[in-house]
């Protein structure tokens, strides 16, 4: 697929820094640099390191590994670690994945902000599914204040819905979106995933409107059922559409900030242009940490190790339905997930979620997030999330009860019977 057309303008002024063109050619054996404004090695107030994993198994970063990892690295990503992705990519997705077609990130999150610094001018829109992950809206909304919002039900978007939508619109000669954006598993807020037969359709609407798709996928893993992973949108593809955006926040440690994009190269160029000029390259000490680990664990480890992990969030998950059934009003529906780690309630069409959480959030002592902050027009006042991941399973029932009791508080402000 030709990217060019779709580009925004800005990507007009990348240029590739001079400095960071110099990192690999440092590394060749005898090679003396008076090139790169380097800090030398011995200035470092670092010398050593240990961490000690769940396995027990001990990582020591020392001497040269030490140096490498407090010092500046290669934008694309820590020499040690991109075997291991590409390795750890293709066991759990089955792509194969050349050198040139990752980018390790701060985290996924960079990875919504760049995309949409390259693709989206003022004007542009992105067709996303509604409600939608707010991290997604903002980082898109610095650059563009329009979206094609799609609904989406326990399959996950509608995809018939978007091809009505991409069909009126090319039909009434108006602009298309850049991108279509998706979390395919475990959507937040709703935690739902995408049928096998959408992710097929999608990538059928991406080809027919020459539509790029940025697959962003945390919850792949966070599986609350024993079931096979449905394959990636990344894999179904055979045109290099989807930009796919990993991430180890869930499945290993969020505060080393660690994830990684893939696909096309060229828009991985593109990806590493950005960051040169943004902040240059991820931690080099995280994704030394991150190679550690998975240099003394195989993928199967590491597999089972998230697999006992996601026993905890089926443990709570299960507690919080089972509370939720016994406690709330049969008006308030709410969805049962298969990944990810939230719950997503639907209230009566006159409750306003904001106002509850303002006047009765604190007093009752209850948190939940109001829908309108996943909705691209502020809409989806009578929903709120839910996230089951840190309660305790004996929270549960105290909880639901809070919740019920925000929720006749409201019935009664809008002049409902209780129930």
């Amino acid at each position: 697929m030709n990217i060019q057309p779709l580009l925004a303008r800005r990507t007009e002024g990348l240029r590739p820094s001079p400095i960071r063109k110099l990192n690999p050619l440092m590394r060749i054996p005898g090679m003396i640099s008076l090139g790169g404004g380097y800090p030398n090695a011995e200035t470092f107030a670092l010398t050593s390191m240990e961490v000690v994993f769940k396995s027990g198994r001990k990582l020591q970063i020392r001497d040269k590994s030490m140096d490498l990892a407090c010092q500046y690295g290669p934008t694309d990503a820590h020499a040690d670690l991109k075997p291991h992705i590409i390795q750890w990519h293709s066991a759990k997705d089955g792509v194969e994945l050349k050198g040139d077609q990752i980018q390790v990130l701060n985290g996924a999150q960079e990875g919504l902000h760049t995309m949409a610094y390259l693709f989206l001018d003022e004007g542009d829109s992105v067709a996303l599914s509604e409600p939608a992950y707010p991290g997604a809206m903002a980082a898109f909304r610095a650059f563009t204040q329009r979206f094609l919002p799609v609904p989406l039900d326990a399959q996950g978007m509608i995809t018939t819905e978007l091809e009505r939508l991409l069909a009126k619109r090319k039909a009434a000669g108006e602009s298309l979106p850049k991108f279509i954006y998706e979390v395919p598993n475990g959507n937040n807020p709703a935690g739902v995933s995408l049928s096998l037969e959408r992710r097929s359709h999608l990538l059928q609407l991406a080809s027919k409107y020459n539509l790029l798709i940025l697959e962003d996928d945390p919850y792949q893993l966070v599986q609350l059922e024993d079931r096979n992973l449905l394959p990636t949108i990344q894999s179904l593809d055979t045109e290099e559409r989807v930009l796919r955006l990993d991430s180890f926040s869930k499945i290993f440690a969020p505060g080393l900030r660690l994830g990684y994009a893939s696909g096309q190269a060229d828009i991985i160029r593109y990806f590493q242009l950005y960051k040169q000029g943004s902040n240059l390259h991820t931690s080099a000490m995280d994704q030394a940490l991150l190679a550690g680990f998975l240099a003394s664990h195989s993928h199967e480890e590491f597999r089972a190790l998230v697999r006992e992990n996601c026993k905890i969030y089926r443990r709570n998950r299960d507690a919080v339905l089972a509370a939720a059934k016994r406690v709330l009003p049969p008006d308030i529906r709410y969805n049962i997930p298969q990944a990810g780690m939230f719950l997503w309630f639907e209230l009566p069409e006159r409750f306003d979620t904001d106002r509850m959480m303002e006047l009765d959030g604190v007093e009752l002592g209850i948190i939940l997030l109001p829908g309108s902050a996943f909705s691209t027009t502020g809409g989806l006042k009578n929903h709120m999330r839910a996230s089951f991941s840190m309660i305790l399973p004996e929270q549960a029932e105290e909880g639901m009860m809070r919740f019920f009791r925000m929720i006749e508080r409201e019935r009664k402000r809008t002049g409902g019977e209780g129930l």
